[in-house]
C-alpha cells in the first residue's frame, strides 16, 4: 500500500508534506541524522559512528529491510513547503511469520523545526498506514513498539498521546557524553482490530 503525498498542518500557519522516502532522499536523510545527533538528545549515536557518505548510508537502510516494498516497512520523510527534509518516522515489520504483526517505530525531527507539529504529524500518518495496511494474505499490524531515552520527555509525552504505554525499563542503557547513565524506557500500542481509513483530506498539491 503505497502513500500519495499529504500535506499535513503545522503550528503557526505552516506546513509539510509527508512523502514516502525514495533512495534520491539519502544525502538529505544523512544531514538529518547527522544534525540530531549533534543535538546530543535522542539518537544513540555518535556522528564519527554515522555512514560516511550517502551511498554508504543508502546501503546500509537497504541492508536493515527499510527499502522493502512487501508491507514489512514503510519509511515517511517530512519537508517543510519551501525547505529541506526535517523529519523522518519509519516503521519497521519483523521478518518471523509468528513476529510479523509486530512493528519498530522510529522517529527523528530536526532540532531547529522541533516545537511544530512534525513529529505529530509524522506519527499520524505513520500509524494510520499501519491501521489500514493488509498484507496479501490479511495479516497486518497489530502491535507497534518503540524505546526511548526516560531523559527524553517531549518524546515522552508525543508517545503516550498517541496510546503508547510503558511497557519496560533498561536500567542504564544509555552512556551520555558527560559519563552519567540514562535509563531507555520500552513503549508499545496494540491496534485495534477496526481500521479507519486514512484520511486524504489535504492532500499534497499536484497529486
Amino acid at each position: 500500500m503505497d502513500l500519495d503525498p499529504y500535506r499535513a498542518p503545522l503550528r503557526g500557519g505552516r506546513h509539510c508534506i509527508l512523502r514516502q522516502i525514495s533512495r534520491e532522499d539519502a544525502a538529505a536523510q544523512l544531514d538529518l541524522e547527522r544534525a540530531i545527533v549533534r543535538a546530543r538528545h535522542g539518537i544513540v549515536k555518535h556522528e564519527d559512528e554515522l555512514p560516511v557518505d550517502a551511498a554508504a548510508y543508502a546501503e546500509q537502510r537497504e541492508r536493515a529491510g527499510l527499502t522493502a516494498k512487501d508491507g514489512s516497512a514503510l519509511c515517511l520523510a517530512a519537508e517543510l513547503e519551501g525547505g529541506g527534509l526535517v523529519g523522518e518516522a519509519t516503521l519497521l515489520r519483523f521478518k518471523p511469520r509468528m513476529v510479523r504483526h509486530v512493528g519498530v517505530l522510529g522517529i527523528g525531527v530536526h532540532p531547529e523545526a522541533q516545537g511544530l507539529g512534525v513529529g505529530r504529524a509524522l506519527m499520524e500518518r505513520l500509524l494510520g498506514w499501519a491501521r489500514a495496511h493488509r498484507d496479501a494474505d490479511g495479516g497486518r499490524v497489530r502491535r507497534v513498539e518503540l524505546s526511548v531515552r526516560a531523559d527524553n520527555a517531549r518524546a515522552i509525552a508525543l508517545y503516550r498521546s498517541f496510546g503508547f504505554t510503558h511497557e519496560g525499563t533498561r536500567r542504564d542503557f544509555v552512556r551520555g557524553d558527560g559519563g552519567a547513565f540514562v535509563d531507555d524506557l520500552i513503549m508499545g500500542l496494540l491496534l485495534s482490530d477496526d481500521a479507519p481509513a486514512l484520511s486524504d483530506d489535504a492532500p499534497a498539491a499536484g497529486r
